[in-house]
């Protein structure tokens, strides 16, 4: 399966003259970043005044999915326009740089078709393409930033699982060099050809260390845990249960008294990212590209902080495998929009194809939004299915959650009831009808996992412990 889906891929690109007459691409990625916006409300006390202003320009999907709740595979799916089951990329470990390197993926495609192709910060997991001509006009990677702490500030002793304020200006963080470098690039790359701008921004990421001024925002003794059910794990399966690893992570937030502050220190590191997404559209709109210029926001799955007594990603949950999306079309659908038809990542190649008259590969399958982009409640068929592992699988429709590991248990949730995914519906013989109807998107063969032909380049989402100095 593997390999003839690697034969699709070999889809030579010819390229293609610049067309003035091409929008530009701002193509925002975000790692970690959950639902706690502003505009979708997933805390009550996260502010994201500059998200919002950026997803009001065009239409935010309120119920948007990853294809895979981890950085490697799912900025491998996005990227490539298929799937984990397609790849054999399902983990932060299988080696998606081997596997891509001979794919079509979006930055190549449009390096292919004409544009003028940047990326900086972070827009694949663990390998760049910073050495190949054909994908990318210019490279820049990460940003270097403040050192990470060789003693955890929550003294936890889990690795980069840390949080805390820094004695450190907000410049010297990566993520604000990041900007700056993007704000100069949109006011100053040559006008006469259309541009591909990938800004990838690391934080909110762990470790959650910014400058002590956005902890000062939400003072510790007024931070809202999450809602959390008693015993939720109690009707999940063993498959489940394994995933959110309650004796790991959760077990050592609550006896080290820290829940309060991590919550408070990823609302502060949110904060942070918010200032710097700021900044990035202020400069687009001092720019000559302010009008023409087509903006993708995507955040690369959801982050659990203690829900199902589960922490970061790495699950097939809401908290998991939601994410924050918006596309910015100038002159396509009304701004302010907001559309909650189950869309997952398999369809951000396909619309940024069609809204710059860039022809799309034969490989990408995934559908357009633009048709969403300009009737929000129009009619959509497809639903957002999300891989964690071969075999392991969840499909979101409008109403409810369904999900199917490789053992053959199941979940199944009702989200308009149960929007914190406390009841499991699966065993009841009522919705057996409904369980097939949503397990019918998901694949009759998978390909096996991508053998590892080296360590992957970079742990970043590894547990265990630090090195004594690393950037981002």
């Amino acid at each position: 399966m593997r390999f003839l889906s690697l034969c699709l891929l070999l889809t030579v690109a010819v390229a293609a003259p610049a067309q003035s007459g091409r929008p530009d691409v701002l193509f925002i990625a975000v790692d970690d970043l959950n639902d706690w916006t502003g505009y979708l409300r997933g805390h009550p006390q996260a502010r994201t005044p500059n998200i919002d202003r950026l997803v009001a320009r065009g239409t935010a999907f309120t119920n948007s999915h990853c294809a895979a709740p981890a950085c490697n595979p799912s900025r491998a799916a996005l990227m490539s326009g298929l799937r984990p089951w397609q790849t054999g990329v399902y983990t932060n470990a299988d080696p998606a740089q081997d596997v891509m390197r001979d794919t079509l993926t979006i930055n190549r495609h449009f390096l292919a078709q004409g544009y003028r192709t940047l990326g900086g910060g972070k827009i694949y997991h663990g390998y760049s393409s910073e050495g190949r001509e054909d994908s990318w006009t210019e490279w820049k990677g990460l940003f270097p930033s403040i050192q990470e702490h060789e003693e955890n500030y929550s003294g936890l002793d889990r690795g980069h699982f840390d949080w805390g304020p820094v004695d450190a200006k907000t410049e010297e963080m990566g993520d604000h060099k990041l900007t700056t470098w993007a704000i100069d690039t949109l006011q100053n790359a040559p006008a006469d050809q259309p541009l591909f701008l990938a800004v990838g921004y690391v934080k909110p990421h762990l470790p959650w260390y910014v400058p002590r001024e956005y902890f000062d925002r939400f003072p510790l003794d007024q931070i809202q845990l999450p809602v959390v059910g008693e015993n939720d794990l109690d009707d999940v399966p063993s498959a489940g249960r394994q995933m959110a690893r309650p004796e790991g992570d959760h077990a050592a937030v609550v006896k080290g008294g820290q829940w309060a502050k991590a919550v408070q220190a990823y609302l502060a590191t949110i904060s942070f990212l918010d200032e710097q997404v700021g900044r990035l559209l202020d400069g687009l709109d001092a720019s000559p590209r302010r009008d023409k210029t087509v903006i993708v926001w995507w955040t690369d799955h959801g982050w659990h902080l203690g829900e199902k007594e589960h922490w970061r990603k790495f699950a097939l949950w809401e908290e998991a495998t939601r994410t924050s999306f918006a596309v910015v079309a100038p002159g396509v659908g009304r701004p302010g929009q907001t559309c909650g038809a189950p869309v997952d990542y398999m369809s951000v190649y396909p619309t940024l194809c069609e809204l710059t008259g860039v022809p799309l590969p034969a490989h990408v399958k995934g559908p357009s939004l633009v048709p969403l982009l300009r009737d929000p409640r129009g009619d959509w068929a497809s639903v957002g299915v999300c891989t964690h592992g071969r075999g392991n699988h969840a499909v979101r429709d409008r109403d409810w959650r369904y999900i199917r590991y490789a053992d053959g248990s199941e979940e199944l949730y009702h989200h308009r009831d149960d929007p914190g995914e406390f009841r499991n519906l699966a065993g009841l013989a009522e919705h057996a009808d409904l369980k097939a109807r949503l397990a019918a998107a998901l694949p009759a063969a998978e390909a096996e996992v991508a053998p590892t032909l080296k360590k992957p380049a970079n742990k970043i989402d590894k547990p265990g412990k630090k090195k004594k100095k690393a950037g981002e």
